[in-house]
């Protein structure tokens, strides 16, 4: 796996996750000849979207592979007040880009191996998270010792908690690669994450 660590808040982390000759890239926003550097020729089989903010999104027209989502983000990709463009304008265009719709515990292959789909609404109602080799990718849901916004557009408290509650369900060893900030694992939110630890108790 190769992350491509944002230094700006435009952006989010992008990250490269590739078996054998084949490549899927999470949240592609930045770093183009980077990424293509890092392809080393192989095969960009697709395209991953945590969620449909500016910050997350903003390459995904420059790559010739379809763009998996959950559809109740689909409208947030083009409607610039609310995704974080305005008062600028998205960059793509609905043309330039093969949507496919992806749910909860759907699985994605990759070479010979799947990715596995989570929809973690609460950020935003499509939000996703996945998870491939014992990495899970949790674009604005969770962070290091901490969650994602509610408060924005199609953001919701109660999805955010269910979802919080979901992915710190998982193994304790699966690490966890957040779209902003640090890297850290189920176990290490389990005994930190504040978030997490005040909702357990409310959900008993």
């Amino acid at each position: 796996m190769i992350k491509f660590k944002s230094l700006s808040d435009d952006f989010s982390h992008s990250y490269l996750i590739c078996r054998f000759d084949t490549c899927m890239i999470i949240d592609p926003s930045h770093s183009y000849d980077a990424i293509l550097e890092s392809l080393n020729g192989r095969k960009l089989a697709g395209i991953l979207l945590t969620h449909a903010h500016s910050d997350h999104v903003h390459l995904i027209a420059e790559f010739d592979a379809p763009v998996y989502m959950h559809t109740d983000d689909a409208h947030l990709l083009f409607e610039d007040q609310y995704n974080g463009y305005a008062p600028k304008i998205h960059p793509y265009k609905r043309k330039q880009l093969n949507l496919k719709f992806v749910k909860h515990l759907d699985k994605i292959p990759i070479a010979d191996q799947l990715i596995e789909v989570f929809h973690t609404p609460g950020h935003t109602k499509g939000g996703l998270s996945f998870l491939f080799d014992g990495r899970l990718f949790t674009g604005d849901t969770l962070f290091k010792e901490s969650v994602g916004r509610h408060d924005l557009y199609s953001g919701n408290l109660p999805e955010l908690k269910k979802s919080v509650l979901f992915l710190c369900n998982l193994p304790g060893n699966t690490k966890v690669y957040p779209g902003h900030d640090q890297e850290t694992s189920i176990r290490h939110e389990q005994k930190n994450n504040p978030f997490y630890q005040k909702w357990l108790k409310q959900s008993k």
